[in-house]
């Protein structure tokens, strides 16, 4: 007999799995926390790492989110994000890990 979840079975202090609005505003924040203040820092950095500046747009002001491995690059230059990233794993962990049968 399999046992159906219902909404009062599930702990309401969960964190919820982030969604990609989420996962763009948590990229947007750090990247402006660290290429905020550079002048010209779409062109310069999109440049440098060979993105279009259109992409580096989307991703410093929140309305996409990168592919994986522009994540990984991003991270590598920015402790910022890399730190609210490995938050972001640490909360779904453990809510994966509450929710567990």
């Amino acid at each position: 007999m399999m046992m159906e979840i219902s909404r009062e079975n599930v702990s309401r202090n969960v964190t919820p799995i982030p969604s990609n609005e989420t996962c763009a505003e948590a990229v947007s924040s750090a990247m402006q926390q660290r290429y905020g203040d550079l002048r010209n820092a779409a062109k310069r950095v999109s440049r440098a790492r060979g993105w279009s500046v259109k992409a580096f747009k989307n991703w410093l002001y929140g309305t996409n989110a990168p592919r994986m491995q522009d994540l990984i690059v991003l991270m590598a230059d920015c402790p910022e994000l890399e730190q609210r990233v490995g938050q972001m794993v640490e909360e779904t962990r453990k809510c994966l890990q509450q929710s567990k049968l």
